[in-house]
Order: structure tokens, then C-alpha cells, then sequence
């Protein structure tokens, strides 16, 4: 029905729109209550309505039965908001916007059987006691990297600034030029040297730093050597950096050696790209007194920050009135057990990264198949295509590292790339992909084997909408 110009039909139509509480029972919205909360809807509800009446009253040609398709367009907007299922299709394998490593699905099925109620978090149950946090996953750190003691902290950023502020605040940290990175979000190494008290001496130049510039700028007031780990970037061509062996020859009773590695990597298989990340076990071999690295990335878990190394020194850091503010909940314990566990048990094919990691382009290849076969629509043939691809590690590591990839590419005439980003990205379940050669592209190095029937589902509807519009 269209809304005509005259004062009668305008009070006609205004009075004709539902009350709020009567649009909360259509059965279109009402669904979004469970998802949103039902405060959310009826606010855009109002809001909605609002915006209704008030074209009504500037006398615009309204149709009144759009009101309920705003009100869901407007729902369906909101729970984008939410944190959420996606689907990775951008080749990205630890993708930081998206959660960076995925974690193995069995662990949260054994998680909400222990934690779902009460559990030991600082209970010690063989002393019958009061026990300190996150031991057992402390211990698996310890036996599968050899060090004397561990801590688990929220991330590695809290993991550095830590050690700094505990060790070095108001004294001397000396660090190489060329490691002066900026890790995500806009953190950078200078800044948190910085809060953390230390005094940041600087050695060498952007691209070389030799140990005598590290002996040269030695003094009375020096109470750490910082060596930071070139995981989000790399130096090319004429470069060059002292080692950490040679590092922990500047040690000395007063002065620790600390490594900050970002990713955390336990694994060394012939069948990984070279180089890869450093193993952890290997770095403190080399004479670091700590190691510090990230839970969520290489090491295929949640995110924490781990140190590890002597055990004087880690018993330093677990006292430190910080770990109050820096210190894990339950679940980033129980997680990092599992995980752990995995490792322990040389069951890293159990770990989601590492299946990606591992898994071989082949296996990339054999999904694309199978998503092709899925897919119905009499036209995939003109407007889908294979496509090889080069996928990457992401997340601050190995930045020069590519991976052999497969992918498939949807070219809609008259459906700009962009549009079909924004298409695939509003489905139930958010897929999101990428522009490859202006086209819109999946990358299929992280997507799962259950992901596929959804996938195919959605490009069907895709093509099919395409199809009724042409």
C-alpha cells in the first residue's frame, strides 16, 4: 500500500503502524531475540519505526509493508556485531582479524564436561590444598621445551613488558636497531620499553648490528640484553645480527639475557617451508635466561603469553604484583593443557594448525573438487573457476613464506567484486574471501572439510539469485 500526501491518510497510516511490543511477536524478528537480546531488537525496532514515521510525516511515498524487511535487514546488520562463526577464505592461515589459530574442536567439547561447573584453578589436589594457577600446563611447557620453570600470562606483549618492567625498570635494556618492530595493533617495541621503565639503549643500525656494538654499549647501569625475533618482517641483502649463542656470552651476574620470539614453534618437520620459525626448545638451548612467545599463533592454542627459562628468574616474575592484572582465566589454561597434551603425545595431526600447516597442496585441491561437484547451478561452469594460489602464514610470522594453494574465483557480469565480498560475508555463516585479479576469490589452504557443503550451498543460491535477475 502506498502512503498518500493528504493530513487524513498520513494520521490514517501512523495510526495503522504496530505498537513495538507487537512487532517483538512477528515471528521474522522475534528469532532475533534469542541471538540479540531482546532490549537490542526493540531498540531497532524504534528505531526503525521512527525512521518510518518520520518519512511518513515529510510526505514520502512509503510502502508500509517494508516496515517488518527493514526491522530483520536491521537485525540481520546487528548480529555482524557479534563474536561468531566465520569462514576462512583468504588463505590467511593465522589470521589475526580472525582469531588467529583455530583451535581443535574436541578441546571444547572436553572443556565444558571440566569447566562448565567448578574446577581446581587454584586448588592443588594432591596436597589437599591451595595451589597456584595454571601448573600442570606450566609443566607440559617445561618438558617439551627443557626449560627450568614456566609462566603463562594474557599475550606476549604482557609477556616483554613483564620481563622488563621487572628486571630492567629504571636500569639499562640494550637492543639492536634492526629489532625495533611494531607488532599489531599498533604496538611497538620503543613504547613498551618505555612503559615498562627501562631504559632503552639502542646499538648497530637498521640492518647491522654486531656483538662488539652490544659490548661497546655495556655499562654499570645495564641489567638486560633484549633480543627480539624478525617475525613480521625480514631484512634482506646486506644485513647482519649477532646470534643468541654469541649474545649469551655478554651474560653476567647482573646482566639477563632475554629472547622475545613472538610465534611459539614446537615443531621441526622436514616437510615445513624453509627457514621456518626457530623451535623454542633450540632458542634457550642457545644460553637465553628467558623466552618469550605467544600462545595463539604457531603454537596452535588460544592467546597467552608464555615465558620460560630459569626458574629463579620465573619465580621473580610470578611474584610480581603485575601478574595480578596480567595473569588467565581457566579456559586459557585448560586450553593450552590440551593442546599441550597433543604435543606431548606427538599428536600434533590432533592440533587444527597444524592439519592446515601439514596438510599438503593436494589436499587443498581435493576440496576444490569436491566444491565444484557440490555446486548444481548449470552456469558454474562460465562463472566459476579453479585458480591456483599462494597462501600465507599470517600473524606476525614468516612474512616472506608462501604456501602452494588452490582456490576458485566467482566473476558475475554485473557483480562487481566487492559486492560479492559483501555478499558472502553476510550469509548465517560469514564467509570471507578475498579480490584476486579484480575477482572475488576463496582460498581453500584454511577452510575446513565441513565448511565445503556450506559453501556450495551458498554459491548455489548465489548463482541461482544471478540467474532469476538475469
Amino acid at each position: 500500500m502506498n502512503i498518500n500526501n493528504t493530513r487524513d491518510d498520513k494520521n490514517s497510516i501512523l495510526r495503522n503502524i504496530p505498537q513495538v511490543e507487537k512487532l517483538l511477536q512477528e515471528e521474522e524478528i522475534s528469532a532475533y531475540i534469542p541471538l540479540l537480546g531482546h532490549e537490542v531488537v526493540k531498540d531497532l525496532i524504534r528505531k526503525v519505526v521512527d525512521l518510518f514515521r518520520k518519512k511518513i510525516l515529510e510526505g514520502e511515498d512509503v510502502p508500509v509493508e517494508k516496515l517488518i524487511p527493514a526491522i530483520v535487514k536491521n537485525c540481520k546488520k546487528k548480529k555482524l556485531y557479534k563474536l561468531q562463526q566465520v569462514i576462512n577464505g583468504t588463505g590467511v592461515i593465522i589470521h589475526t582479524n580472525l582469531g588467529r589459530s583455530p583451535i581443535e574442536k574436541k578441546i571444547f567439547g572436553s572443556m565444558s564436561d571440566a569447566l562448565s561447573g567448578y574446577c581446581n584453578l587454584e586448588f592443588f589436589l594432591p596436597a589437599e590444598s591451595r595451589g597456584k594457577r595454571g601448573g600442570y600446563a606450566e609443566e607440559l611447557i617445561c618438558k617439551l621445551t627443557s626449560a627450568e620453570d614456566a609462566l603463562i600470562v594474557n599475550n606476549n606483549a604482557s609477556s616483554v613488558f613483564l620481563i622488563l618492567h621487572h628486571f630492567a625498570r629504571g636500569k639499562e635494556a640494550i637492543i639492536s636497531r634492526g629489532q625495533l618492530i611494531q607488532i599489531g595493533g599498533g604496538f611497538r617495541i620503543p613504547d613498551i620499553m618505555k612503559q615498562s621503565g627501562a631504559k632503552m639503549v639502542e646499538v648497530g643500525t637498521t640492518n647491522i648490528t654486531e656483538l662488539n656494538d652490544f659490548e661497546k654499549a655495556i655499562s654499570d647501569d645495564t641489567a638486560m640484553i633484549l633480543s627480539v625475533h624478525q617475525s613480521n618482517y625480514k631484512i634482506e641483502g646486506f644485513s647482519k645480527s649477532p646470534s643468541v649463542k654469541e649474545l649469551s656470552a655478554l651474560k653476567s651476574s647482573s646482566i639477563i639475557l632475554a629472547r622475545d620470539l613472538g610465534s611459539g614453534n614446537l615443531v621441526s618437520d622436514a616437510s615445513l617451508p624453509q627457514p621456518f620459525e626457530p623451535v623454542i626448545g633450540f632458542e634457550l638451548s642457545q644460553g637465553a635466561d628467558l623466552v618469550c612467545f605467544s600462545g595463539d599463533k604457531l603454537l596452535g592454542a588460544c592467546q597467552a603469553g608464555i615465558i620460560i627459562g630459569r626458574k629463579d628468574l620465573i619465580s621473580g616474575l610470578r611474584k610480581s604484583p603485575l601478574m595480578r592484572m596480567i595473569r588467565v582465566d581457566k579456559m586459557t589454561y585448560y586450553i593450552l593443557q590440551e593442546t599441550l597434551i597433543n604435543y606431548m603425545n606427538g599428536n600434533i595431526s590432533d592440533i587444527s594448525l597444524w592439519k592446515i600447516i601439514l596438510q599438503g597442496k593436494k589436499a587443498v585441491q581435493n576440496r576444490v573438487n569436491k566444491l565444484m561437484r557440490l555446486v548444481k547451478n548449470e552456469s558454474k561452469k562460465e562463472l566459476l573457476s579453479r585458480i591456483p594460489l599462494m597462501s600465507t602464514f599470517g600473524g606476525g610470522s614468516m612474512p616472506s613464506v608462501e604456501i602452494e594453494s588452490y582456490g576458485i574465483q566467482i566473476n558475475i557480469p554485473g557483480v562487481s567484486p566487492d559486492r560479492m565480498y559483501t555478499i558472502f560475508i553476510n550469509q548465517d555463516i560469514p564467509i570471507i574471501g578475498k579480490i584476486v585479479e579484480d575477482k572475488f576469490t576463496l582460498d581453500f589452504a584454511a577452510l575446513f572439510e565441513k565448511d565445503i557443503p556450506y559453501i556450495a550451498e551458498t554459491i548455489n543460491t548465489v548463482l541461482e539469485t544471478y540467474t532469476v535477475k538475469k
